[in-house]
Formats: structure tokens, C-alpha cells, sequence
């Protein structure tokens, strides 16, 4: 079974998403880029319920500064969302490190982690805004 969950930082630990607003505001000056929210997504294969609520508080976040969503981002309603992650091959430091901490936890087998970030961007934006933050992002 294949469990995927999204992680955020929560307002005022967002620092990631503050710097990158700010470098698109600053490289490309998008006029309607009003705000920026970044979620880190994760698969995960190979683990028990119980394994899995320990992994989702100690590795994948930490309770007091993220914010954690089963399954399915929060309403982003307004918003432009696009996705990066590594194409098959490529080394996911993020995934790798995930699963070898994992398998620290359980004492158990190298569990399959898969990882990608989710960008958000807030504002009146055209598809040629997007599309030019999206190469930037991804360059």
C-alpha cells in the first residue's frame, strides 16, 4: 500500500517559500504573485499503520512547525499548483534519506520513498507567468 502525505511549514517557519517568492519576484517580476506556499510530498511503501504515524511525526516532520495532510493537499482554491520531483534514475537525496532513517526506525527492510515538491503560487497570474515560474523553478 502506497501512502502519500504533504508537508508544509507552518507561517513564520516558511523560510524556503519566503526566499523563493522573493527570487521570482526579484528574476521575473510576475505583476500578480501575491504569495508562494511549498509542500513537500511523499510516497511511501512497506509500512505498518503504527510505523507509519511514527515516521509521519519524527522523519517527515516535526509536529510543532509543519503542518501534515493525508493524501490530499488542502483546499488551493486560487491558487496556480505545479509540481518537481526527479525523473526515474535520479538521485533523491530527500527520498533516500527518508528511507534510510525509516528503516532505522523499524529496524526492518529499506522501505520506497518517493519525493517531489508542490509550489503554489497565489495571485492573478496568466498561463505565461506560470509557465516562466515554472522553468525558473525548475532551472
Amino acid at each position: 500500500m502506497v501512502r502519500r502525505l504533504y508537508v508544509e511549514k507552518r507561517p513564520g517557519f516558511d523560510v524556503e517559500a519566503s526566499h523563493l517568492l522573493e527570487d521570482i519576484r526579484t528574476s521575473l517580476a510576475p505583476k500578480g504573485l501575491r504569495g508562494l506556499r511549498c509542500f513537500n510530498r511523499y510516497d511511501v511503501e512497506g509500512l505498518s499503520d503504527a510505523d507509519y504515524e511514527r515516521a509521519k511525526a519524527t522523519i517527515f516532520s516535526e509536529p510543532n512547525i509543519d503542518f501534515v495532510y493525508d493524501e490530499s493537499l488542502p483546499d488551493l482554491s486560487g491558487y496556480s499548483v505545479f509540481a518537481t520531483e526527479y525523473l526515474p534514475g535520479q538521485y533523491d537525496q530527500r527520498a533516500d534519506s527518508a528511507a534510510q532513517c525509516i528503516q532505522l526506525l523499524t529496524s526492518g527492510e529499506y522501505p520506497a520513498v518517493a519525493s517531489a515538491r508542490i509550489l503554489a503560487l497565489e495571485g492573478e497570474l496568466s498561463q505565461e507567468d506560470v509557465l516562466r515560474i515554472r522553468a525558473f523553478v525548475i532551472n
